[in-house]
């Protein structure tokens, strides 16, 4: 992910304990959770988008 200028600041959930946090939405739509390399708290990866990117 470095160097990526392609990607939006947002906030996303996890799926599976729906855990909030700042996110990156890349422009292939993955989503990579912001000072988080190992996803979230409960160890999942899956995460939905819960804002619009900003500009």
């Amino acid at each position: 992910m470095s160097g990526d200028d392609n990607r939006s600041k947002i906030a996303a959930k996890c799926r599976a304990c729906e855990a909030v946090y700042s996110a990156w939405l890349l422009s292939d739509d993955s989503i990579h959770i912001i000072g988080r390399k190992d996803g979230c708290r409960c160890g999942s990866n899956a995460f939905e988008a819960l804002s619009k990117p900003t500009l």
